[in-house]
């Protein structure tokens, strides 16, 4: 089956500092893998690696101005297919008025538009552009301090910011999922579906292809708001959304949801009591996780295989929850990433982040999770994928799996990750080896006998500059990876290995390994 596509890993130019990764002495250690390649453990969705965008870029709408960057779009597109959320704690704090008019950012942008195919058009006008990235810092600072003090104010939106909104997702070839405002409540605390409506109106008069979620970790939401909510009643409050969207041009869209956080305590209960009385009606179950604070994190907590494994725990409890009460419910990662609370600075934009990144696609594929959103492609905090310039920063894409693991002792600091290949680029029957070396030491990848004779095709990715693994910017087998120009995503050069080569991995390093004409008939 078509997969994913499997690598977008990019960066921007800085020198570079071998030393910062390891001694000049470095040992070399070899390891022996084992495959499992008769069958596939899961089948992922062609959208498996999705990504969000956090609903306070539209606290002030001309922010959203943002989404006509030509670059951004570019950016966006060399990751489709792929779901786009619109949501995050802000969701719950955003009311649509179709009376409101656009501001004079939005203006200036669908004026350059005029009589232009949108998504073939050039971009946002450039002084409008360099007034928002001067602008940017300072309204970051003032989401993120809303974000640490939990006092939300409510913001109101308009047709335009949804136009922008719907038409950097088109433009991009991405599927995009808006979260409502689930506590807008009546007064014995029943969701009030009255804006609601109002959106579905108008995006229906649109003719837009929208799928839908109602409220953002509403196990949260006494903390954010002093309202309380139960899972049975938010399980009501979906079969109210879903007779909306029965009853309108969306009654074929997903409904997704109800995206609470970790599962544990009070928020697991909520889940358990959710699923009984709304999860008939939702397509696929959403939840989140973070791995660390992102005040307290250290750049250790990223490379400890400890904390790795946490995610395994999380899953596992989720997936049965579901299988209990909903049996072959799709169970989604609604939104995660490093680390919560806008992610942990200078290290959730960096290199060491992809350990944690790559690690997590490949035990969600293997573990059954369908789809997995990271928070956030642009927006405020430290885990965005790209800057208020547009750089692009670390970024992996990981694809459906098979079964590998590493033999001997000591194999949690070298972790290993197998898919069928993308046949976009290879054939049919090859095989994608994924690894991620948390030692301080080369290690060296022996494969399978039985794969001793085929060519491999290595992509090595490896930090770039002089911060080693806290650099914004890596390297492919020795290239640094950068947009050509606004239109246009770097070339992603394999370097071919001889049959019966080990596969290296230098300290602190992940890479991807096809193995080519491996002709596995679970991959055909």
């Amino acid at each position: 089956m078509p997969l994913p596509p499997l690598l977008l890993l990019l960066g921007s130019l800085g020198p570079f500092c071998p030393g910062a990764l390891a001694g000049p002495a470095e040992a070399v250690d070899a390891v022996e893998l084992d495959f499992a390649t008769e069958r596939p453990v899961r089948l992922v969705s062609p959208a498996f690696l999705s990504f969000t965008i956090d609903a306070n870029l539209a606290t002030d709408p001309r922010f959203l101005t943002f989404l006509g960057s030509s670059k951004l779009r570019t950016l966006a597109r060399g990751l489709s297919p792929a779901y786009l959320r619109f949501g995050g704690t802000k969701t719950d704090f955003l009311i649509f008025d179709p009376k409101k008019k656009p501001t004079l950012e939005e203006r200036s942008y669908w004026q350059s538009q005029v009589n232009q195919d949108v998504c073939k058009s050039g971009s946002i006008p450039s002084d409008v552009e360099k007034s928002l990235q001067l602008e940017w810092p300072f309204q970051e600072q003032l989401l993120l301090r809303e974000q640490y003090q939990k006092k939300f104010k409510n913001s109101t939106f308009s047709n335009s910011s949804v136009d922008m909104l719907y038409n950097f997702a088109n433009c991009s070839g991405l599927d995009l999922i808006f979260g409502l405002n689930a506590l807008l409540r009546t007064a014995d605390l029943q969701w009030n579906s009255s804006n609601a409506q109002l959106l579905l109106d108008y995006c229906s008069s649109k003719s837009y292809n929208i799928s839908w979620e109602l409220g953002n970790e509403p196990n949260s939401f006494r903390k954010k708001s002093g309202i309380f909510i139960d899972g049975a009643q938010l399980g009501e409050d979906f079969v109210e959304l879903h007779k909306l969207l029965e009853n309108s041009s969306f009654k074929n869209a997903k409904l997704c949801g109800p995206d609470v956080g970790q599962p544990r305590g009070k928020t697991l209960k909520m889940l358990r009591s959710f699923l009984m009385t709304g999860g008939e009606v939702i397509d696929s179950v959403t939840w989140h996780h973070y791995y660390l604070n992102g005040r307290i994190a250290t750049k250790e907590d990223f490379l400890n295989p400890n904390v790795l494994d946490t995610f395994i725990s999380s899953a596992q409890t989720t997936l049965q929850v579901v299988e209990e009460i909903r049996p072959h419910k799709k169970v989604w990662l609604g939104e995660t990433s490093s680390a919560y609370g806008g992610g942990a600075p200078l290290l959730s934009n960096t290199f060491a982040a992809g350990f944690m990144w790559l690690d997590k696609l490949g035990l969600s594929a293997r573990m059954g999770i369908e789809v997995v959103m990271r928070q956030v492609f642009f927006g405020a905090g430290n885990y965005h994928l790209v800057d208020k310039n547009f750089k692009p920063l670390p970024k992996l894409v990981g694809t459906t799996v098979l079964m590998a693991k590493v033999k001997g002792p000591d194999k949690s600091k070298l972790r290993v990750y197998l898919h069928c290949t993308n046949i976009n680029q290879y054939k049919e029957g090859d095989l994608t080896l994924y690894a991620l070396n948390l030692h301080n030491v080369t290690k060296r990848l022996q494969l399978p006998h039985r794969f001793f004779d085929k060519q491999v095709d290595k992509y090595l990715v490896k930090p770039f500059g002089p911060d080693g693994l806290l650099s914004q910017t890596v390297q492919l087998n020795g290239q640094t990876l950068k947009m050509v120009d606004d239109q246009t995503l770097p070339a992603l050069t394999e370097k071919p290995l001889r049959p019966g080569s080990s596969l290296g991995l230098p300290a602190f390093s992940y890479g991807f390994f096809v193995i080519r004409n491996a002709k596995v008939a679970a991959c055909i």
